[in-house]
């Protein structure tokens, strides 16, 4: 086969999962989680928030917060109420709220360390004040130290009053909490881990809407004596929208194949096309020297 059929194969499969993917989008999971969305008002300064137990407990950032012993929070149905600040940890820049309400509606937490570089995820907050504001992108790097700390990077936009704000992904689950920015940069923003925040809560005793296989702080009840078992994994679900994403590719790339032999059988032989030759990049762009300075996102 050709190098000119080759392409064309490639543009055919591109085009054909960028239509797929542009069909799924986020509105589903950020419906999920849009009503647990907190606005946070400390003093001058303002935030996001989210609630992650019924019963009243909310999660923020620790710098948002400060010293402050209670802050101002709105519900997403624009109730406005004040919220006492239980638990701070500023090594992971998380606060613990605790509101004066019962059945509200709780997020949904996946586990960080599961996650794969380059999925999608949005993240909800209320940028320079624009409550219930959305941004999309992707995961950047999924373990990204800077100074001492790791963060989870994202290129979906963070701007002051994202902080404290859910990470979510197409699940809806949150993946992490949004804490910081570089000004100096386009759309590199960083989220403190779900696994961070989970451990954080845990410690606190919060009770929380966790996968099969996290809720490492709650006590399991032993089986009925009997010989021990091996305890499989947790098995992530493979939906049919992921048979999709493979499948339709993987039938179009097949049709393609079969349609390019009969070209190439019909027009017989081509004239070599001359190779494309990429120059490696210099050995002087070293960029492991960068210094990054994170600003806060709120």
């Amino acid at each position: 086969m050709s190098g000119r059929y080759c392409w064309l194969v490639v543009i055919i499969l591109v085009g054909a999962s960028l239509s797929i993917a542009s069909a799924r989008d986020m509105s589903a999971a950020i419906e999920q989680v849009r009503e647990s969305v907190l606005t946070i008002k400390s003093g001058e300064r303002i935030g996001a928030g989210f609630i992650v137990s019924p019963d009243g407990h909310g999660l923020t950032s620790a710098h948002l917060v400060g010293d402050s012993s209670q802050v101002t929070v709105v519900l997403a149905n624009d109730e406005e109420l004040e919220a006492k600040v239980t638990r701070t940890d500023e090594a992971r820049d998380l606060a613990l709220l605790k509101l004066d309400m019962k059945n509200l509606p709780a997020v949904r937490f996946a586990a960080s360390s599961e996650l794969k570089q380059g999925i999608r995820v949005a993240a909800l907050g209320a940028p320079l004040g624009l409550e219930g504001s959305v941004t999309e992108g992707i995961v950047s790097a999924l373990e990204r130290e800077v100074k001492g700390k790791r963060y989870l990077q994202i290129d979906a936009a963070l701007n002051e009053g994202n902080s404290g704000g859910p990470v979510i992904d197409e699940q809806g689950r949150v993946v992490g909490v949004a804490t910081a920015v570089v000004k100096e940069a386009q759309n590199v923003g960083f989220a403190v881990p779900s696994d961070a925040a989970i451990a954080f809560l845990q410690e606190a005793g919060v009770v929380l809407n966790l996968p099969l296989g996290q809720q490492v702080s709650v006590a399991v009840k032993k089986p009925a004596a009997g010989p021990a078992k091996p305890v499989a994994p947790p098995v992530n679900q493979v939906g049919p929208q992921w048979l999709l994403l493979v499948g339709i590719p993987f039938a179009v790339a097949l049709v393609v194949s079969l349609l390019v032999s009969l070209l190439v059988t019909r027009r017989g032989r081509h004239p070599a096309e001359p190779e494309i030759s990429l120059a490696p990049a210099s050995e002087d762009e070293d960029l492991s020297d960068i210094d990054i300075t994170l600003h806060d996102s709120g």
